[in-house]
């Protein structure tokens, strides 16, 4: 092949590349010319079924990074594109070779010729779109990233020797502690990604880019990208043979690239709108929309390069239209309520910082804020803003290289656009640094400083803003309720939010205050608490608004900030959220999580106040919205979040305050706690007795190298590990007798196995309560919060609970009726207090069962859940008591013949959900048919007459019927099932004409409050 092609192409290198141990090596021959990759060559073994091969890993790879592939047992060739086999040549049949001298065909030989004269003819296709660059650089980073991390393991079992490894050592002591070898290789091979095609834009058209010169050709503004790049230059020793070729295809696309359409598609000057979901509707749309042209470079990568990466980091970029919006009403606000007539254009008081600024998109806007506020980038001033203010007193934090090289890039392009290029000696005050981590400069490392005097350098400079007064902190920082950000130093900046009014907040697992931007918050709070006067503007998670597990942080925030305001985008696809209306509601982000823009405003001598505006509906009027009002402009409404929940929501005061004075669950209930967590359901719970057993002896006497594999387990978690369920398991018997029925979902019972051991089989049994739910006990069944779409999360049970069994969306906690002593005895789960309340109140004394059909009425009661919607979303029930025993004694009964109901103790003879047809019995699939008033689970067989609204029951934002069918997919249903889903069917039906009852009842208790 070399000699064909040094005879018919001039300059075209034919390079065999050596085998590789890992099968994810190189194709054996790779051809080039200067600077550029024309294609691959794959070779097999003679007689190798090539057709079969095309299907393999090896070659989709391959196909990912070149449309220019040759795969060949030497007799038959393949010439691969894109779309597949673009030609075929076959030189001789394998049976040919059997005789002692080969004769190949002129016409065969002829046909291999113009395949090969094809195959080195093609040329590289010259990149021309961002969109386009960033599939292809994200590709290849996916497998720089994969030899990265096996080259760092290599080197550190070879006792931390090699440049790879020092490079890593230096960012975990310096950018960011709890760093690992996979998330290290992970950014430096976006980085280096990026980095080359840094290089390439200012190498221009006429110079190629090499390992060697590649440093040369990034720009002295970016010293610390400069830098890293000179990794490159070792990349022609052996040990890097893996890692070399990967890089190679990169430096072929940069060098190829269409650099004249990537400027066009990257300018600044003269912006095209593209449509990503947003049909703009004039040339401002269009403008606010494409403001920056590498809003989408990254979120493009990032997409082709790994989902799960984006979505733990919580990186997404944030919309133009929110940014302009934050930016704007910072401005405003610094020339309205701090009198600085020039807003962030002041250079003598203004300094700013985005403490995640990822690709520079809030300092962007910045910038052009800056701008628009002395007349634009051609005034006579702006030379001078740009030197004295614009690199001087504005920030960014970033720990991720990628987008911080992006945004160094995108901000340099921006002032070159603007025709106020950096100069050599200058550069932009964005920084690599973990904002939430103060990092000290070990002295007795000096060798490791030396490593990259650059980062070092940065490292010191970004400590220095740390330490400095900060006038206006604006971003989006990451959401990750799995924070990395762990260390001692910054979970005790937390700790302010655990409490509430000088008291403990209570909480028995806070862990949603670990959320990365509750951390983030909480830095820019203490930044604001050293000094006199400030503003935050940020978009995060709206949970912090009203959840109750946030109460301490928001009593702590109001202490901080004379002024808050508060635009819920809400969005929240968890909570089912839909607008006022019943319409659609949709999340500005691709997340579930809502979200909210705030502004917090830090200014003694103005009035202590807080405003609250909801968006909802279609998102890009949500974006309209924002991009077309003053923030002051939006009709906030002030509220007044009062003791103990500071709820930051747009609830009504007086409908409040008479829910606030309602018998909380809490307070009537000496006892409560989540429901039984397995961590492993897959595995922990079975449809009977005998499929749990099975379970359980098979995965005691399973080695445990193979436990994750036999059993499909995820990975172990922190209070879950394959071997410590096996242990509990073979520490107890196994005994039969730990087969324990539980309340899986509303009307569904299933089997695990319980030692009532944490940490075992089961992951959290919680036996403080699941150990007095035995008859004749009953439990009620709700939860703290409830994302459903109604409040619905009510449910009773005799039997242990599951964590999710009476709400789909949060932990389920569970309230004994009764507790069990050591002997086995009963005593009642009322509080003293409680029980004074009831009997005080009727002067009657009410058993417990009558007290709980009372409250188990009041919670079914339409009536009760829309009038405080609101507030049985965000905290336990409170339950209101009617005045007279009459009213009383009617709920109570009513309730009471509802929970035996539901426990399916008393099963109303409806007759429905029959099972009809004649087949195996086996849930193929469910389909309700409303002609037919059935529910299908194959083509013969079916449950009718189910009624619309007993198919459409919800409990817990469970879809009962659905959800008990749906679960057993593919399982044949044996008897007692079939029984089952009839009576449930009836229950439902019962619930419902039930539940008309009780609101009867209820507006003659409260005939002010329906």
């Amino acid at each position: 092949m070399e000699s064909f092609a040094s005879k018919s192409h001039h300059r075209i290198n034919v390079q065999h590349e050596p085998k590789r141990e890992s099968e994810r090596g190189a194709p054996d021959f790779k051809v080039t010319k200067p600077g550029e990759i024309i294609g691959y060559v794959e070779v097999k073994e003679i007689g190798t079924n090539l057709d079969k091969v095309l299907k393999s890993e090896q070659i989709a790879k391959y196909r990912k990074l070149s449309g220019n592939i040759i795969l060949t047992d030497y007799l038959d060739f393949l010439w691969l594109d894109e779309r597949g086999v673009r030609e075929r040549a076959r030189l001789a049949h394998v049976h040919e070779l059997e005789g002692r001298k080969l004769q190949i065909a002129p016409e065969n030989e002829a046909a291999v010729s113009k395949l090969l004269d094809g195959f080195f003819s093609e040329a590289p296709q010259g990149i021309g779109k961002a969109q386009q660059l960033a599939l292809a650089l994200a590709t290849r980073s996916l497998l720089l990233r994969d030899y990265l991390t096996e080259e760092l393991v290599r080197q550190e079992k070879d006792q931390r020797k090699g440049r790879l490894f020092g490079l890593y050592e230096v960012f975990k002591a310096q950018v960011f502690h709890e760093l690992e070898k996979k998330e290290f290789a992970d950014a430096f091979a976006q980085m280096l990604a990026y980095g080359l095609f840094l290089a390439k834009l200012n190498a221009g058209v006429a110079d190629k880019v090499t390992l060697s010169n590649a440093r040369d050709f990034i720009p002295a503004s970016f010293r610390l990208i400069r830098e890293l790049v000179e990794f490159l230059t070792v990349l022609n020793q052996s040990e890097y043979r893996d890692v070399r070729w990967v890089v190679e295809e990169v430096l072929s696309i940069v060098n190829t690239l269409d650099l004249e359409g990537i400027h066009a598609d990257l300018s600044f000057r003269k912006r095209r709108a593209i449509s990503r979901k947003i049909r703009a509707g004039d040339e401002e749309e269009h403008r606010l929309f494409e403001r920056d042209p590498f809003i989408y470079f990254y979120e493009d990568f990032l997409k082709a390069y790994d989902k799960e990466t984006r979505k733990g980091r919580g990186v997404y970029y944030t919309p133009p239209p929110i940014v302009n919006f934050i930016v704007r009403a910072v401005d405003d606000i610094l020339k309205d309520t701090f009198g600085i007539d020039d807003g962030l254009a002041d250079h003598k008081r203004v300094t700013v910082l985005d403490f995640a600024c990822g690709t520079g998109t809030f300092l962007l806007e910045t910038f052009e804020k800056v701008f628009d506020n002395i007349g634009g980038p051609d005034s006579g001033q702006a030379a001078l803003i740009v030197r004295e203010h614009l690199l001087k007193n504005i920030y960014g934090f970033e720990y991720l290289i990628a987008p911080y090289t992006i945004a160094h890039l995108k901000l340099s392009q921006y002032l070159r656009d603007k025709g106020h290029p950096l100069q050599e000696d200058e550069r932009l005050q964005i920084f690599l640094t973990n904002t939430l981590e103060r990092v000290e400069l070990d002295p007795t490392q000096g060798a490791l400083h030396n490593i990259l005097p650059s980062l070092t350098a940065e490292v010191r400079e970004a400590q220095r803003v740390k330490e400095k007064e900060i006038l206006v902190i604006v971003g989006n920082p990451p959401y990750s309720g799995h924070s990395k950000n762990n260390s001692a130093e910054v979970k005790a900046t937390i700790d302010a939010y655990k409490m509430v009014d000088g008291k403990p907040l209570g909480e028995k697992n806070p862990k949603w205050l670990q959320d990365d931007y509750v951390k983030f918050i909480r830095f820019a709070q203490m930044k604001m608490d050293a000094v006199e006067e400030g503003i935050v503007g940020i978009i995060t998670n709206h949970s912090w608004l009203d959840n109750p597990t946030f109460r301490g942080m928001r009593a702590s925030l109001m202490q901080t900030f004379q002024q808050i305001y508060v635009v819920d985008l809400h969005g929240n696809t968890k909570k089912k959220e839909h607008t006022p209306e019943g319409g659609k509601d949709e999340n500005i982000f691709d997340i579930e999580q809502g979200v909210a823009i705030t502004l917090f405003v830090k200014r003694p001598s103005v009035e202590p106040s807080i405003f609250r505006h909801d968006l909802w509906g279609r998102r890009i009027l949500k974006y309209s919205a924002v991009a077309s009002t003053n923030f002051r402009e939006l009709g906030c409404r002030r509220i007044y979040p009062d003791k103990p929940d500071y709820n930051i929501t747009s609830e009504d005061r007086n409908l409040r305050s008479e829910y606030r004075n309602h018998t909380g669950l809490t307070d009537a209930f000496s006892l409560n706690g989540t429901g039984i967590i397995t961590k492993r359901d897959h595995l922990c719970i079975s449809f009977s007795p005998e499929e749990i057993w099975s379970t359980v002896t098979q995965f005691a006497n399973t080695p445990d190298h193979q436990l994750h594999s036999d059993f499909n387990l995820p990975s172990d978690v922190r209070d879950w590990k394959a071997t410590w369920a096996k242990e509990d398991i073979q520490k107890s018997g196994p005994n039969k007798k730990l087969i324990q029925e539980i309340t899986y979902r509303p009307f569904d019972n299933r089997f695990t196995y319980n030692t009532n051991i944490s940490r075992g089989f089961i992951g959290w049994p919680v036996p403080r309560i699941s150990r007095h739910i035995t008859p004749p006990n009953v439990a009620l069944i709700t939860a703290r919060t409830n994302k459903s779409q109604f409040p619905d999360h009510f449910l009773v049970t005799d039997k242990p609970a599951e964590t999710k069994s009476g709400e789909s969306t949060v932990q389920s906690y569970v309230f004994p009726l009764l507790l069990k002593d050591d002997g086995g005895e009963f005593t009642e789960n009322l509080s003293p207090a409680f029980r004074d309340f009831i009997d005080t109140r009727y002067d009657h004394h009410y058993t417990s069962e009558e007290i709980l059909g009372y409250i188990y009425a009041v919670l079914h009661a339409p009536a009760y859940r829309r009038r405080y919607a609101e507030f049985l979303r965000i905290d336990f029930p409170r339950i209101p008591f009617a005045e007279g025993r009459a009213e009383f004694d009617a709920l109570s009964t009513l309730g009471w013949a509802l929970v035996q109901v539901h426990l399916l103790r008393v099963k109303p003879k409806l007759k429905l959900a029959r099972f009809k047809g004649k087949g195996s019995g086996e849930v193929e699939g469910v389909r309700y048919s409303p002609e037919e008033r059935a529910v299908h689970i194959n083509k013969m067989q079916a449950f009718a007459p189910v009624p619309p609204e007993v198919w459409n029951f919800h409990i817990g934002g469970y879809q009962v019927l659905d959800k008990y069918l749906k679960s057993r997919k593919g399982r044949t249903l044996n008897l007692d099932e079939i029984d089952h889903v009839g009576h449930v069917a009836d229950a439902l039906a019962f619930t419902i004409r039930q539940m008309a009852e009780i609101d009867l009842a209820y507006a003659r208790a409260f005939p002010d409050r329906v």
